[in-house]
């Protein structure tokens, strides 16, 4: 059975048509929060949309209900897939919403009204006793909203982690001096295998210098190189070795 609507010309159908066969493809893209009214579209179209008794309206409702808000392809007429879709968007707020904890020394406000510490949304004994008359006790109070004193939480965490990002980022900027540091001082200590390679010249400097002090000097040189090889060594003696106590008695005892 068709239920189009009719019209008096052809060109007074063709959006309502065109808008008919692109909707699977409208349903895709729309956004999942926008369940009561387009702007894009005319009064005409959002009123069809809206009708409860438009079949055009609840094909539309089911396709962007089932293709992009993830609902079920009930297949009854009794179906309501724009209820079901504000349903759904409803139940996703309220989890976004309660996703955030204020902790309770955090969830004070200042009354406008007295000026003083108030503490309205949860039964606080503190706040109820109140023997020192320090926090508010008006009846209908004028502080800053839940949702504001979440704001100011999230606001608050934020600016501790950007002040920590901050001081990570020093640190790191340190920590790279220091390796720059290290790399330069492992390139000056890996220059020590240019001694081996220097020797043959010195001892050429020792022995054929034209000057005796350049030879003497030559050979103070190679003395220092020599201190230099046991740094090349695993095995050598241990400058806190102490011999055992009778050691040296039972040496002699054994030569009588």
């Amino acid at each position: 059975m068709n239920m189009d609507p009719v019209f008096t010309t052809l060109d007074a159908s063709r959006p309502y048509f065109a808008f008919k066969q692109e909707m699977t493809r409208i349903g895709l893209y729309l956004p999942k929060e926008t369940v009561i009214h387009f702007s894009a579209l005319s009064r005409y179209f959002n009123n069809l949309l809206n009708n409860p008794k438009s079949d055009f309206g609840r094909m539309f409702w089911k396709i962007l209900a089932v293709k992009n808000g993830g609902i079920k392809a009930y297949k009854s007429k009794r179906i309501n897939f724009k209820f079901k879709q504000m349903m759904k968007v409803f139940g996703q707020i309220k989890k976004k919403v309660k996703v955030h904890k204020v902790p309770e020394w955090r969830s004070y406000s200042t009354c406008k009204n007295c000026g003083k510490r108030c503490y309205p949304d949860k039964f606080d004994r503190w706040y109820f006793d109140d023997e020192y008359n320090n926090y508010c006790n008006c009846e209908i109070v004028n502080c800053e909203s839940k949702i504001a004193t979440i704001k100011r939480d999230l606001e608050m965490k934020k600016r501790s982690i950007n002040e920590k990002k901050r001081v990570l980022r020093l640190q790191l900027l340190r920590l790279d001096d220091r390796m720059e540091d290290l790399v330069e001082k492992e390139a000056n200590v890996n220059s020590i295998h240019h001694l081996e390679k220097m020797k043959p010249a010195f001892e050429n400097m020792k022995q054929n210098a034209h000057y005796k002090s350049t030879r003497v000097q030559a050979k103070k040189a190679l003395d220092e190189m020599k201190k230099f090889d046991s740094w090349f060594c695993r095995e050598r003696p241990n400058a806190n070795y102490k011999a055992p106590l009778g050691a040296g008695l039972g040496a002699g005892a054994g030569g009588r």
